[in-house]
Formats: structure tokens, C-alpha cells, sequence
């Protein structure tokens, strides 16, 4: 078993940890906007007058979360805003096409555990990386293949995939 001085220098670990931070952080303020109607237009406002919505992220965070972003991490959460501004309330169908391109791109394998998926389709499950209640189906590359194990037992987590890293699930 890896001792943790072994994780905290694994790249592909910090970069999913910091990936489930900012989700965390980003979540929060979905959470809070989808309780305070009030907010979620004052935050759709911010960024429909922004010249630039990365700063306008930056300060939104600092402001309510008191967390300072670097300029990635806020580009990042400012596409994920832009998602949530525009996500529908209903889901769309994924087609059968998509569904087979992530299956070849994974080589047919669940992109969690890593096993087989074989090729029912019927128990291949197209999963949204960012959970759809935070972005809907607005982010492109936002799928992934999983086995009907590990989509049930993520679900809507935004820390499942880093957990699963660290053999914690």
C-alpha cells in the first residue's frame, strides 16, 4: 500500500484532488443558488454584464466562499458557471453513437475500475464526469463510460473518482 508522502507526489492524484476541491467549492455555490432564487439572478446578471468571466469568477469565490482561485482554476469554474446559467431542466438523450465513441476511446473499459464492459449496451452506462444537477448536458466532453457498479455508486459525488484513487470506496 502507498504511504501517503507516495500520493501527495502522484500527479494524476493532485490533479483529481484539485479537480474535486474546486467541484466542492463550485457545488457550494450551485447549493446556494438553487435555494435563493434572488442570488442565482444576481450571479447570472454578474456574468451576462462581465467583459471577463474569469475574473468575474475570481471575485464571486473570494466574496462568498472567501477562497482566493488562480487564474486556471478560475477559467475553469467560470466555464462551469456558464454551464449551470445555461443547463435545461431536463436531460437530453445521449445517442448510441456516443455511447460507442467513449466506449472505443476507453477500449471498452469502465473509466473508474477499469474493468470490461463487455458489450451489452443495455449495462454500459454513459456518466456525466461533472455531476449533471451542477452543468447539465452543457459541457462537451463531460461523458464517460462506466459499469453499472461504479455509475451507481457515484452517482451525483464530485469526490467519487478521487476516492476511488485512493482505494477509499
Amino acid at each position: 500500500m502507498p504511504t501517503l508522502e507516495d500520493l501527495a507526489t502522484n500527479d494524476e492524484i493532485k490533479a483529481e484532488y484539485k479537480k474535486t476541491f474546486l467541484l466542492n467549492l463550485f457545488r457550494k455555490m450551485c447549493v446556494r443558488m438553487n435555494k435563493d432564487p434572488q442570488f442565482k439572478t444576481k450571479i447570472r446578471k454578474l456574468f451576462l454584464e462581465t467583459h471577463d468571466a474569469t475574473q468575474t469568477t475570481q471575485i464571486i469565490i473570494k466574496r462568498h466562499l472567501d477562497y482566493d482561485l488562480k487564474p486556471d482554476e478560475a477559467l475553469q469554474m467560470s466555464i462551469w458557471f456558464g454551464a449551470n446559467l445555461r443547463k435545461s431542466s431536463k436531460r437530453k438523450a445521449i445517442p448510441l453513437d456516443t455511447k460507442k465513441a467513449l466506449y472505443n476511446k476507453q477500449n471498452g473499459k469502465c473509466m473508474v475500475c477499469g474493468e470490461e464492459l463487455g458489450a451489452d449496451w443495455s449495462k454500459i452506462h454513459v456518466d456525466h464526469i461533472i455531476p449533471w444537477a451542477l452543468v447539465g448536458d452543457e459541457l462537451e466532453e463531460n461523458y464517460q463510460d462506466l459499469c453499472e457498479t461504479c455509475n451507481e455508486c457515484k452517482s451525483a459525488r464530485t469526490d467519487y473518482i478521487f476516492r476511488s484513487m485512493l482505494n477509499l470506496v
